[in-house]
């Protein structure tokens, strides 16, 4: 839950499909939220209603594609699909980011796109070195 701002419902969820715990994620926490024999993690906005022994659904035209992530906006709408690979960076990074970016585009200085680039890669070298910090499953 570092650095994410609004309480979150974290479901876990096994390989058939079963909710085995629903934790709750506390805004800013930096404490582990672990669970056995977790296939899926599902997080939602908090007091969802989802409840352990809870079963997911899929349409019958719909399959389980584990190489996906949606993103989904707060009403859970999907904002993009992620096909793997890509990289996620905190909202504070991501607002740095885009400070180096205006200001690069603003003033097309090649410095300033190497100082984008250099924070960019910065960043993944962090990344890189990071235990795993939001959701960790003890398999």
């Amino acid at each position: 839950m570092k650095d994410t701002k609004i309480p979150l419902d974290i479901v876990f969820i096994n390989e058939d499909l079963d909710v085995i715990s629903v934790h709750e994620g506390i805004p800013e926490s930096e404490e582990f939220i672990t669970e056995n024999n977790v296939t899926f993690v599902l997080e939602v906005n908090k007091n969802s209603g989802i409840t352990k022994g809870d079963e997911l659904e899929f349409s019958p035209d719909s399959q389980v594609d584990n190489s996906k992530m949606i993103v989904l906006d707060p009403n859970g709408n999907p904002q993009m699909e992620l096909d793997g690979g890509e990289r996620i960076f905190s909202r504070a990074n991501t607002k740095i980011l885009i400070k180096f970016a205006k200001k690069a585009h603003s003033t097309q200085s090649d410095n300033d796109y190497k100082a984008l680039g250099k924070r960019v890669f910065k960043f993944l070298q962090v990344q890189e070195q990071n235990e795993p910090e939001y959701v960790k499953s003890k398999n």
